[in-house]
């Protein structure tokens, strides 16, 4: 019994030796330990009615294997608020079993200014992607908009960032969803992820065709968990957000605030 218990101790201990030292020789696969169940990016994803889809990636493929650490800031308006710790915390799910440290930095009815506000007061806690979903909210002012981006985007100059394309549930969408593509194409460290052919999906937002429903959260999450791939290193967390004011919520229409 004494063998059997030290054998037992013994492999326990090579399995976690094996989770913390991972490094990644393909997508979806941990060295030593082989592809996860629940984490094949390269599959489709079934939709409500029956259809599938293909995740899409971002300019150049997955950001993870180009970075060296695992901490990870995602700032938003309420769509990406929605899969935030407070609420249904799909993001941090999706994300943490990929080794990522998770900051969900994101409140309702937020237009592009808020991106650089956010920006400019937390990255100086050190991370190794952001993620920007900002547009959803705009004004009309396509100028201003451009000015935010660019801001946005010198402020995280040297960290690799990421920034989807939004909805397009109204004409200015296109607009927005152009001069985000502009403006990321100023900056060496900026790729598109173009969310917009997701969100037009049947089943994926909900009936005001802006924010999403319960399936749309989950999509989102897995097309940020496949944007990423596995973290460098295995300690992952979901980390508390220093913005979180939801007051925002209650002043949204479907016209305006998302």
């Amino acid at each position: 019994m004494r063998r059997l218990a030290i054998t037992a101790v013994l492999l326990t201990s090579l399995l976690m030796s094996c989770a913390e030292e991972v490094t990644t020789s393909e997508p979806g696969v941990l060295d030593g330990v082989g592809r996860l169940p629940g984490y094949d990016f390269w599959a489709p994803v079934t939709l409500p009615d029956g259809g599938e889809l293909e995740l899409p990636m971002p300019e150049g493929g997955p950001v993870g294997p180009r970075v060296d650490g695992n901490r990870v800031l995602l700032v938003g308006d309420s769509i990406l608020a929605s899969t935030a710790k407070r609420y249904g915390n799909e993001m941090c799910e999706a994300l943490k079993p990929l080794g990522w440290q998770v900051a969900v930095e994101a409140e309702p009815g937020r237009f592009a200014p808020f991106g650089v506000e956010v920006l400019e007061r937390r990255i100086g806690a050190v991370w190794d992607v952001v993620f920007i979903y900002l547009g959803t909210n705009f004004d009309g002012n396509e100028e201003s908009l451009r000015k935010q981006f660019v801001r946005m985007f010198e402020v995280t100059e040297g960290v690799e960032t990421v920034v989807l394309t939004t909805g397009v549930f109204r004409n200015s969408q296109r607009t927005v969803n152009n001069v985000i593509k502009e403006t990321a194409a100023q900056f060496d460290h900026v790729r598109v992820l173009d969310w917009s052919s997701v969100a037009k999906l049947k089943g994926v937002t909900g009936k005001d065709k802006i924010h999403l429903s319960d399936t749309g959260r989950s999509i989102l999450a897995q097309t940020i968990a496949r944007a990423l791939d596995y973290a460098p290193y295995r300690e992952a967390s979901c980390l508390d957000p220093r913005f979180r004011d939801d007051t925002g919520i209650n002043q949204q229409s479907t016209t305006t605030n998302p």
